[in-house]
């Protein structure tokens, strides 16, 4: 017991070094071990506390640069092109489908031998049954993501998930092989099984099944997009996955009903917690192998084990058992750090020892009703803080829907699954789908709030305030913790004063979103695609404070430029819609032409489009945009190819000047007219494009141009997203996510593309 409470002591500190190793910006271990060195020395010479502590933290740093060093280098390799490569792939889980594309993780045996895990598209959607063996070819490239101030974040997911490099299955290059043996084989066919149990139900509750197969085996892919969509408002999203929730929660069922047994048997049973412990146990294992063993079940069947092997009455306190569960997740995989469900799961788990604390003589519906209003008023600061967003009802909602999710649905599945008859799968069916069709219904009433990305500074005092706030005492300070959290959800960014503009190029992958604001309007020249608006352009919209558009510009009806226009209309509500092609939209827009301006605060607004054929391809109806702010201009071209360039020379000559141009067609050799860049004459020219993507975006001519010509390019593919201010200063550009951990390979540097 006495070394259990020494180690105790240090083990706080020894993850307070591994999780911050994480915000280093450099890998290197030799300094971290000097230190480590010197304070041993000091802890032996001089026997300070202090000493020991430094000694666990940089032990800590240690540890998680080594195990995530050796991660980093299975990862892919980065290079401006995605590579054709021969492989020997085995799916690995059930491939998610939808509309467009299969997708599915698989182990990858590289020509060399080398072992790494991919994430493979195929947009034939052919059918990659899981366990299957196959020889492929695919074209992949390295996992870079998009790069804003917040959203999703690829890299640090692929990390979590210890995933080397995405790839697309080149069309007709496979070749069926013998399929492996062994246990993971095993596992993989049986979830297989347990998937088609409900086939007979799927007709009569669509949505039905596909919950049942999301909370029993998993397969999240089989509930359609719109599902997905009602849990975020609802804040259910933990709940409609084997989550680390319905594990323990089953796991803690399954030992009450053990006990319950053991009490009734005719023989009497010695120390029955033996039996009540294992009976947990097993059951975290088994309902972990349903779900394929994914990461956040790992780390859920892993905690209960802890639990069931250190807890005893008076050996250890919550707190300290709390510690040495991170620790040992940390231990098994220290990449953990970089998952958000990691955060969520223990600091809520945290939050309530903490609001617990001081009520453990109170009425047990008392306790419920504390543990509640804890887990929901932390809830607002973590969601807000990782997600963008604060579900208003969610907390109401969860507390009905914990409860009948783990304790009716969860097992309700697992029991459909055991027990051969048809009837309890039909229950189970139909109580999902009435579940599904009420949670829609709630869904379209349930409000959301969205807080502006705050400084560090006030996340942290509001973190600081909530802790007080859920003190048992301490009742003078909740008036100003109450403020702080009110603060921090009503932060508003600072506005561009009268006559400025502040100009966000947003890295939303392969193709274009601009944002324009003044001192009291917001325009955004176009959307990108659908994926791209709703995971990283509309949360970076919402953090930058813009809760309603002015204007929204649609340069021309291409997905990679107006997909995302119904997901930004519905949720920012613009006043007006301008466009470059009326017809291919079915609401209510105005088409931008040429002549047109107006004034916003003292900036100064044009459209500078010419007549176009009829016949023209739809590039060359594409919205051009002049925008005037003191002596700075910037002008936005969307797709427009070289005959369109060469028109507005003609027609406009040096009023096309512009400090700033992003580049048409994301830097296709398709547009920038030498003769339109030297009349522009920009100082700077944007490309917005994907990395490594298959149009090789910016094309090699236009970076030559570019640096005959002097111009600075500035490449959101590399970069990541990009500000500006157009004031009386000179102009100076700022990346929209400034600090780059060591982990991060975006912004990218020259010296290690390959």
């Amino acid at each position: 017991m006495t070394n259990m409470r020494f180690a105790s002591a240090w083990l706080p500190w020894w993850v307070v070094g591994v999780c911050g190793s994480y915000l280093l910006p450099s890998p290197v271990i030799l300094p971290w071990l000097y230190a480590f060195v010197t304070l041993v020395v000091l802890t032996v010479w001089t026997g300070w506390q202090w000493c020991r502590f430094g000694c666990a933290i940089c032990a800590g740093v240690i540890f998680a640069l080594w195990r995530t060093d050796i991660v980093l280098q299975q990862q892919w390799p980065l290079t401006d092109k995605a590579q054709l490569q021969d492989v020997v792939i085995q799916v690995a889980d059930i491939p998610q489908q939808d509309q467009q594309r299969s997708r599915f993780v698989a182990q990858v045996t590289l020509p060399n031998g080398q072992q790494q895990q991919w994430l493979l598209t195929d947009y034939t959607k052919q059918s990659w049954p899981p366990g299957s063996r196959w020889q492929i070819r695919a074209k992949v490239r390295a996992i870079i993501g998009e790069n804003n101030k917040v959203g999703f974040n690829r890299e640090a997911w692929a990390l979590a998930n210890h995933i080397g490099a995405m790839g697309t299955i080149v069309k007709g290059q496979r070749k069926a092989l013998p399929a492996s043996t062994g246990w993971q084989q095993w596992l993989v066919q049986w979830r297989v099984w347990c998937s088609a149990r409900w086939q007979a139900q799927i007709q009569a509750y669509p949505q039905g099944v596909a919950l049942l197969k999301a909370l029993a085996v998993g397969e999240q892919s089989a509930l359609p997009a719109a599902a997905w969509q009602i849990f975020r408002p609802l804040g259910l999203n933990h709940l409609v996955s084997i989550s680390g929730l319905h594990v323990g929660m089953l796991a803690m069922l399954a030992a009450w009903l053990c006990g319950k047994c053991l009490l009734y048997l005719p023989i009497r049973v010695y120390q029955p917690w033996i039996y009540t412990r294992c009976t947990a146990v097993l059951t975290a294992i088994i309902y972990s192998a349903l779900a394929g063993f994914a990461v956040p079940t790992q780390r859920s069947m892993l905690m209960i084990i802890i639990l069931a092997l250190t807890w005893r009455r008076g050996y250890l306190r919550a707190f300290q058992l709390w510690w040495l569960t991170i620790a040992i997740v940390l231990l098994f995989d220290p990449l953990a750090v970089l998952s958000v469900g990691f955060w969520l799961s223990f600091l809520l788990v945290a939050v309530l020892m903490w609001a617990g604390d001081g009520y453990g003589h109170t009425a047990k519906w008392r306790q419920l009703v504390l543990a509640q209003w804890a887990a929901g008023l932390a809830s607002v600061v973590l969601v807000a803080f990782c997600f963008g967003s604060v579900p208003i009802i969610s907390p109401l909602v969860n507390a009905l829907a914990i409860p009948w999710f783990t304790l009716i649905l969860v097992p309700l599945a697992l029991l459909s699954l055991i027990i051969p008859l048809d009837i309890l799968r039909t229950v189970a069916a139909y109580l999902s789908e009435q579940t599904m069709r009420l949670l829609y219904i709630i869904a379209d009433y349930a409000p959301e709030y969205y807080p502006a990305h705050a400084p560090l500074a006030l996340w942290v005092l509001a973190i600081i305030a909530v802790l007080l706030l859920l003190l048992p005492r301490g009742w003078y300070l909740r008036p100003l913790c109450l403020l702080i959290v009110l603060l921090l959800l009503c932060y508003q960014p600072p506005r561009p004063a009268q006559g400025e503009t502040v100009v966000r190029i947003w890295d939303i992958g392969q193709g274009l979103a601009v944002s324009i604001s003044t001192a009291k309007h917001e325009l955004l020249f176009d959307t990108g695609t659908t994926y791209a608006a709703q995971s990283a352009l509309l949360p970076n919209l919402r953090a930058a404070g813009i809760r309603q558009l002015d204007t929204l510009v649609l340069s021309h009806n291409d997905s990679d430029h107006d997909g995302g226009t119904l997901l930004i209309k519905q949720h920012l509500q613009p006043r007006s819609i301008i466009v470059g092609q009326p017809q291919a939209y079915s609401f209510p827009v105005q088409a931008c032409k040429g002549g047109t301006n107006w004034q916003w605060d003292g900036v100064w607004f044009e459209f500078l489009n010419l007549p176009v054929e009829a016949k023209s391809g739809k590039n060359e109806h594409s919205c051009v945009l002049r925008v005037v702010s003191s002596d700075k201009a910037i002008l936005i071209t969307g797709d427009l190819g070289k005959k369109g360039e060469r028109a507005l020379v003609t027609a406009y000559g040096d009023n096309l000047f512009s400090q700033i141009l992003i580049l048409g067609h994301h830097g296709s050799r398709n547009s920038s007219d030498i003769n339109f860049i030297r009349t522009v004459a920009p100082q700077y020219a944007v490309v917005s494009a994907g990395f490594a993507n298959p149009y090789g975006h910016p094309h090699v001519e236009v970076q030559q141009l570019m640096a005959q010509e002097g111009i600075t390019l500035l490449r959101t593919d590399r970069m990541g997203g990009l500000q500006t201010r157009l004031s009386a200063s000179s102009l100076h550009w700022n990346s929209l996510h400034n600090y780059r951990p060591y982990w991060q390979r975006k912004p990218v540097s020259e010296k290690i593309l390959q």
